[in-house]
């Protein structure tokens, strides 16, 4: 019998029933990117109609609508892992299911790990929420009564060891498949690690379902181009619906120069659909400030993606390497609902071989929000009030990274514009970002310290640098009044430097400011 004999396209509905109750899904994707949606909603449609299959456990790595949709339905996912939950009400409220908080990094590298029946050891998480001695990556009551990290001890390195069950269903997307399962994403705007995940499903004994745009003969694809080989794969979904079920990307219509394939004008990349306004755009000016040509940086979401519009509106972004965690690398970084992706990138690195890098110090420098800071220069972006987001990819990255800047307004909720050059500040806001002790620790100052990271915190009124393991106020913004306007809306007092200096005036102007020049010159000053 010749082995392409063999059927493995099957409807979505059909796939679905290939799940045995109990089973460990790792599910693809982050944000809209990757996520095979139809499989996930054919999941939660067979659930709703025979009651199976239920108590699943579930892993992914980064932000997921199909992880959100799949714990909805009580009793479908029985334990859940995540490097984002984001704002999954069925896995932040309550104690329904035991949950856990990864980072983006450990998930991802804990897939490559399972395909080769190996433990997954990682330095990345010591010292935040993730170890042990803090709250072992538990997000919950349940979760806490079983531990799934220790510490170990190797060469007199300490690691963390994680403990977490063989992923034995692989949910995965591609673009093109053909009727073996080999597997193409060329129209994917992220490279997602499609083959470590089928690779451990499969090698755990489980099974591969992938969904795909696509389907091709045998032989129509170029071998070179396979991300995952044929013989990992159990299933093919060809998409019914690709506009609803397989986008590019969240909020993306579909743009060729985010594929990796193609250069498209300049003009035609959409950087004003993320541009940032009043003191967002101060906090990018002012951090673009921090960049050297030829450094190789990091960008992070929200507030941080500000730098990627700065640096194609002003012509900067052809002077360093600009990345995010996802596997871009160079070009102009996405911002908004375009994070993840990047525009006429020189370079696609596949998502868990980025993670390699960050993790081995390849970083110069990253970009990063925060939502608390604490006098002793830590970060908290991962529990507010109680809640619990996750981290993404901001624990490996703030802990592996050179120079770390961080970007946030100094108080929450205020209302502020930029006018006449200057910044005005309509309404105060309250002052919750910079804390005597942050409620979770997702970048550890007090390491950072024993590091010898260069820690910068940039507000919209002043900028602060972690210098002797104190914050220290080193600039702010002409205007206002030091006591009034920033250190009154603290709730610690920094030191202040002895040559304080006022935040460069034009990252208060309006208008292009021609800040590549003004970048060039404050280099050769």
């Amino acid at each position: 019998m010749n082995l392409f004999m063999f059927n493995k396209v099957v409807t979505a509905a059909e796939a679905a029933k290939k799940i045995s109750d109990g089973a460990f899904i790792g599910l693809n994707g982050v944000g809209g990117s990757g996520i095979p949606m139809e499989l996930v909603d054919a999941i939660i449609d067979r659930y709703k109609e025979d009651g199976h299959p239920k108590n699943l456990s579930l892993i992914h790595s980064g932000g997921n609508g199909g992880a959100f949709a799949l714990t909805s339905p009580e009793g479908l996912v029985g334990t859940y892992y995540g490097g984002f939950a984001g704002a999954d009400p069925a896995v932040m409220d309550g104690d329904r299911i035991p949950s856990y908080s990864l980072t983006q990094g450990i998930a991802t590298q804990l897939y490559r790990a399972q395909s080769m029946d190996m433990p997954y050891l990682s330095k990345a998480g010591l010292h935040t929420y993730v170890d042990p001695r803090q709250q072992g990556g538990a997000i919950n009551a349940k979760a806490k009564e079983k531990s799934i990290v220790e510490v170990l001890e190797i060469g007199g390195e300490e690691y963390l060891h994680f403990k977490i069950p063989p992923v034995t269903v692989a949910l995965i997307r591609a673009t093109t498949a053909d009727k073996d399962g080999n597997l193409v994403n060329e129209e994917e705007s992220i490279k997602n690690e499609i083959y470590p995940l089928a690779a451990a499903a499969h090698n755990n004994g489980g099974i591969v379902i992938a969904q795909v745009k696509n389907l091709v003969e045998f032989g129509q694809i170029d071998a070179a181009d396979v991300k995952v080989p044929g013989m990992l794969v159990d299933y093919v979904v060809v998409c019914s619906d690709p506009v609803k079920y397989h986008p590019q990307g969240m909020g993306m219509t579909f743009q060729i120069g985010a594929t990796g394939h193609a250069r498209v004008d300049a003009d035609s990349i959409p950087i004003e659909t993320w541009a940032p306004k009043n003191e967002r755009l101060v906090l990018a000016r002012r951090g673009a400030l921090e960049l050297w040509p030829g450094c190789i940086s990091n960008v992070g979401m929200g507030a941080p993606d500000g730098i990627a519009y700065v640096a194609a509106s002003e012509g900067l972004y052809d002077m360093f390497y600009s990345t995010n965690e996802l596997g871009a690398v160079g070009g102009v970084t996405g911002g908004g609902f375009f994070f993840g992706g990047a525009f006429n990138a020189h370079a696609y690195m596949d998502h868990h071989l980025m993670f390699d890098f960050i993790n081995g110090h390849g970083l110069d420098i990253t970009f990063l929000g925060a939502a608390e800071i604490d006098e002793s220069g830590s970060v908290n972006v991962t529990r507010i009030a109680g809640r619990t987001n996750g981290s993404g990819g901001f624990v490996n990255i703030s802990s592996s990274t050179h120079k770390v800047v961080f970007l946030a307004t100094l108080t929450a909720g205020a209302k502020m514009t930029v006018e006449n050059g200057a910044l005005k500040i309509l309404q105060e806001g309250k002052p919750l970002k910079f804390v005597p002790e942050v409620e979770q620790i997702a970048f550890n100052g007090k390491e950072a310290v024993k590091k010898g990271q260069e820690v910068i915190y940039i507000t919209e009124r002043a900028v602060f640098k972690l210098i002797n393991g104190k914050v220290t106020l080193i600039e702010y913004a002409e205007g206002l009044d030091l006591e009034k306007d920033i250190i009154a809306n603290m709730k610690f007092r920094p030191d202040i430097a002895s040559d304080v200096k006022p935040i460069p005036a034009f990252c208060f102007a309006s208008g292009k400011i021609g800040l590549k020049e003004q970048w060039e010159r404050r280099l050769s000053s």
